[in-house]
């Protein structure tokens, strides 16, 4: 005879729980952000002063300072979006404008004299817009979703251009606010852009409204473009996201090097004061090296830039052409024998070397670029052909220089080559957002902003 055990689990209560003595109700339940919803409520102290509290959620992602990608970290934040006082009867009214905030769920709780009483949920779905609905070939597009989900499993989109995988949009550290920045790609005539969500992998998941996951919202949204013309090769261009780098400060801060950003070979003069008078130093690039195929994690390589001689009130002045090594920051050392006396930072921005702008259909297109950097956020591009994702490109085993090659396709005219930032891989199972182009690259990428790279080519 088998003997059937029952064992009840009980729940330790938190010391400082105490249930809620108060009701509240919302009208309506699911808003938009910007909308204005409806509080009522009853139960309160009468004469009470009650605060409407919005929960929510601060997105960012973490990173080890060796470069590996970790994933996505959210921190719990609250804001009063309204203020009241309840009546001789405990009732309360109230309203409030939704904030621009992540989709989702959200808890808004009514706090009375710094304690909790009341709770009642808003769903905020997401809105979408796309701007321009029309142009020439290159156009800049955006698609932007406000109201992008913080749950791991609901937050990744993936979009198409005309049923052809493009690249995918975030909204982790902007607040759910996502946007997809990419160019009209030919020929003329009225182009579709599919938005379907999946945080399980990267492709679309297309079976969306059958998913155990549909509650987080509509998915498989459609959009029109129209491109109206080809008007001929676009020139080249690199995000200038030069404003937005950060070299980082010396330690200590006896020398700087001017300008702290540029691209391989530019022109910069190292300056210092404060150090020893009449003294031969040497100068020092601090770089990586490694290979990731290689399973060679990067580490730190030291070069010499040669050697230079302070004045005598402890100045000086080296004019430097800047090395050709991968994107990034980077730390120059003015070192006493093995002493480190100062430093300054630079960050190497990436720059188009070369790349081929015309090409028969099935001929070969070419591309070289230098300054590509070296953690696993910014070590590659992904690379779209009249945006379609063709593949990616690497450059950390190369000291940030990147070759690649690919096959001319298409009509005679104007193609587009997009290289988008990426994320080479994440130690988090969820979301999965490695090895395709991030369109939301510009305000909501992992670590230093890194620029997109556009290009065109004409098929002859």
């Amino acid at each position: 005879m088998t003997e059937t055990v029952t064992r009840q689990v009980i729940q330790a209560v938190p010391a400082d729980w105490r249930p809620y003595t108060a009701n509240l109700s919302v009208a309506p339940y699911e808003v938009q952000a910007g909308e204005t919803v409806e509080i009522g409520g009853d139960g309160f102290l009468p004469g009470a002063d009650v605060d409407l509290v919005w929960h929510s959620v601060r997105g960012w992602y973490e990173a080890t300072e060796t470069g590996e990608f970790i994933g996505q970290t959210y921190d719990p934040v609250e804001s009063v979006v309204a203020s009241c006082r309840a009546g001789p009867d405990g009732a309360i009214r109230a309203s409030f404008v939704v904030p621009l905030d992540f989709g989702g769920s959200h808890d808004v709780r009514a706090r009375v004299a710094g304690e909790e009483v009341a709770q009642v949920g808003v769903m905020l779905r997401a809105a979408w817009s796309i701007e321009p609905a029309e142009g020439p070939v290159g156009t800049p597009i955006e698609l932007k979703c406000v109201g992008v989900d913080s749950n791991p499993r609901v937050n990744t989109w993936h979009l198409l251009w005309d049923n052809h995988y493009l690249g995918m949009l975030t909204g982790v550290t902007t607040q759910g606010v996502g946007v997809a920045r990419f160019r009209a790609a030919g020929p003329v005539g009225t182009h579709y852009v599919a938005a379907w969500r999946n945080s399980h992998n990267t492709s679309p998941y297309l079976a969306g409204d059958y998913s155990p996951l549909k509650a987080a919202g509509q998915t498989g949204l459609d959009f029109m473009f129209t491109v109206t013309a080809d008007g001929g090769p676009i020139p080249a261009e690199v995000d200038n996201f030069a404003d937005e780098a950060t070299p980082g400060a010396g330690e200590p801060d006896l020398v700087r090097i001017t300008p702290d950003r540029g691209t391989v070979g530019s022109a910069a003069e190292l300056r210092g004061s404060g150090l020893p008078a009449d003294a031969d130093l040497d100068v020092v690039w601090c770089s990586m090296v490694g290979a990731s195929v290689m399973n060679i994690a990067p580490t730190e390589r030291r070069e010499s830039l040669g050697r230079v001689r302070t004045a005598a009130d402890g100045t000086l002045a080296m004019p430097l052409a800047i090395p050709d090594d991968l994107g990034g920051r980077h730390r120059i050392e003015i070192c006493a024998g093995a002493g480190v006396v100062a430093s300054a930072g630079f960050t190497i921005l990436p720059s188009i070397v070369s790349y081929t702008k015309k090409a028969r259909a099935g001929g070969r297109v070419e591309v070289h670029l230098k300054g590509v950097g070296w953690t696993e956020y910014d070590k590659n591009y992904a690379v779209d052909y009249d945006n379609s994702f063709i593949g990616y490109v690497c450059a950390l085993s190369t000291n940030g220089d990147a070759r690649f090659r690919f096959t001319a396709t298409g009509a005679p005219g104007t193609h587009l080559l997009d290289l988008y930032p990426m994320i080479y891989k994440a130690r988090d199972p969820l979301p999965v957002v490695a090895g395709v182009p991030q369109l939301s690259y510009a305000d909501d990428h992992p670590g230093r902003k890194t620029p997109a790279i556009r290009l065109s080519i004409e098929v002859e």
